[in-house]
C-alpha cells in the first residue's frame, strides 16, 4: 500500500490574538515495502531433437487453474490463448494450485474467431507419443477419443484405444484439434518422444515455454524429446546443465500489495553480471545464464558456484532464494597436465589445434562422435557437431 505524508508549518505571533500562518513544507506520497513471499521450486524440462537438436531446458507454463480448464475446451477448440494458425504448438503445464500436477498439451491450429485475422484452414495431422510414464491419464481430448487416445501401435495416426502410447488422427479446419494428459511426475526419470506426420495445413511446430520467451521451433521431420531435469539438491529449480549451452532459472514470487510490477536480480555466482527481470507478482520470471567461459580454475580444481536471485520493488529488497547450489570441476587435464582449450565449443577430453578459449566441462563423452573419443586427438574444430 501507500502512505500519504504531508509537513505542514504553523507561525503564529506570541500572546495569541493574531492569525496564524500556514505553509506546507512538503507533500508526498510514500510507497511502503511489500512482503514478498516465494512459491515452491520451479521445475525444469529439456526438450530437443535428434543430436541435441534445438535443445532447450525449460519451465512449464504456470496457472492457478486445472489442466482443462485451462485447455478450455468449447467450440470444438482449445481456448488457451496460445493457439496460432497452420501451428502445432506443444507446451508442459503446471497447476499452481496443485503444484505436483504436470500436464503436457498438443495443440494445433486455432478457433475462428479467436485471434484477430486468424483463420484455420483444412488440415490433417497424425500423431504419436511413446515413452508415457505409467500414472498418465487423458485430461482433455479434442474432439473425442477417436482422435486423441490410447494406443499400442507405433504408427502415427493409428488410435486402438488400449495400450501404453498415446495416438492423435486429427483432421480439422477452422477450429483447433489436439489433446492434453495429466499426472506426468516431476522428479522420475522419463523421456517422451513425440512423432508427427503435418499432412496438410500445419507449416510450424513450436514448443512454448513458461516465462512467456520466443517458443522453440522444432523441425518437423524429426521427433521431439521431453524428459524432466532431476536432482537431488533440493534448493530450486535444476542442476547445472550436463553439456554446453544456455540454461534457464526460474522464480514465482507473491506479493502482499496483489498483483504488482517487481525487479528480479539473477545473480550468477561466476565473473558475469547479474541479468535483471522485471515482471508483476504471481508471474513466473525466469533469466537464461550459460556458465561455460565464466569460471577460471587451474586444471583439475573444484569451483563452488551458487545462483541466487534477490526480489523487491523500487528501493525496497524484499526477499532472496537460493536457485541452485554446486561445486563443479571446471577443467579437464592433458595427460601433460595442461588444461584442455576448445575454440568456440567444450568437448571434455580433447585437445584441438589452434584453440584458445576454454569453456568448461560441459559435454559428456557420450556426446562427442566415437571416432574423435581419443583423449588428446587433434581434430580440426568444425569436425565437431555442437
Amino acid at each position: 500500500g501507500t502512505v500519504p505524508r504531508q509537513v505542514v508549518v504553523l507561525a503564529a505571533a506570541a500572546g495569541g490574538g493574531c492569525d496564524a500562518v500556514e505553509r506546507v513544507l512538503a507533500d508526498e506520497v510514500v510507497e511502503t515495502c511489500p512482503t514478498l513471499n516465494f512459491v515452491g521450486d520451479v521445475r525444469q524440462f529439456v526438450v530437443e531433437q535428434e543430436n541435441g537438436k534445438n535443445r532447450r531446458t525449460v519451465p512449464a507454463v504456470e496457472r492457478a487453474i486445472a489442466a482443462d480448464a485451462f485447455y478450455d475446451y468449447n467450440s470444438d477448440s482449445s481456448h488457451t490463448g496460445l493457439e496460432e494458425e497452420e501451428t502445432s504448438i506443444m507446451f508442459l503445464y503446471r497447476n499452481l494450485n496443485q503444484p505436483d500436477e504436470l500436464s503436457f498439451f498438443w495443440i494445433h491450429g486455432i478457433d475462428d474467431g479467436a485471434k484477430a485475422g486468424q483463420s484455420q484452414g483444412s488440415a490433417r495431422v497424425d500423431g504419436l507419443i511413446t515413452g508415457v510414464p505409467s500414472g498418465t491419464t487423458i485430461a482433455q481430448s479434442d474432439d473425442n477419443t477417436n482422435e486423441w487416445d490410447w494406443t499400442s501401435s507405433t504408427t502415427p495416426g493409428v488410435l486402438t484405444h488400449d495400450g501404453t502410447n498415446l495416438g492423435g488422427f486429427w483432421t480439422f479446419a477452422k477450429n483447433t484439434d489436439g489433446g492434453a494428459v495429466s499426472g506426468l511426475p516431476m522428479d522420475k526419470n522419463w523421456e517422451m518422444k513425440i512423432e508427427a506426420n503435418f499432412i496438410e495445413g500445419i507449416n510450424k511446430w513450436y514448443f512454448y515455454f513458461g516465462d512467456g520467451s520466443v517458443p522453440q521451433a522444432m523441425d518437423p521431420s524429426e521427433p521431439v524429446y521431453l524428459h524432466p531435469v532431476v536432482t537431488t539438491v533440493d534448493l530450486g529449480v535444476a542442476p547445472y546443465p550436463e553439456t554446453a549451452g544456455p540454461q534457464t532459472f526460474c522464480t514465482l514470487v507473491t506479493s502482499t500489495n496483489g498483483n504488482e510490477e517487481l525487479t528480479f536480480t539473477f545473480k550468477w555466482g561466476d565473473d558475469t553480471p547479474d541479468t535483471v527481470v522485471t515482471k508483476n507478482s504471481s508471474t513466473l520470471a525466469c533469466a537464461e545464464h550459460d556458465f561455460c567461459g565464466a569460471v577460471s580454475d587451474s586444471c583439475g580444481g573444484t569451483v563452488p558456484r551458487q545462483v541466487r536471485v534477490v526480489v523487491g520493488k523500487g528501493s525496497c529488497v524484499g526477499a532472496e532464494k537460493v536457485l541452485a547450489d554446486e561445486t563443479v570441476v571446471p577443467a579437464v587435464c592433458n595427460s601433460d597436465g595442461a588444461k584442455v582449450e576448445v575454440d568456440g565449443k567444450a568437448v571434455g577430453g580433447l585437445a584441438l589445434d589452434g584453440s584458445s578459449t576454454y569453456l568448461g566441462d560441459r559435454v559428456q563423452l557420450s556426446h562427442i562422435p566415437e571416432n574423435l573419443r581419443e583423449t588428446a586427438a587433434h581434430v580440426p574444430v568444425d569436425a565437431l557437431d555442437a
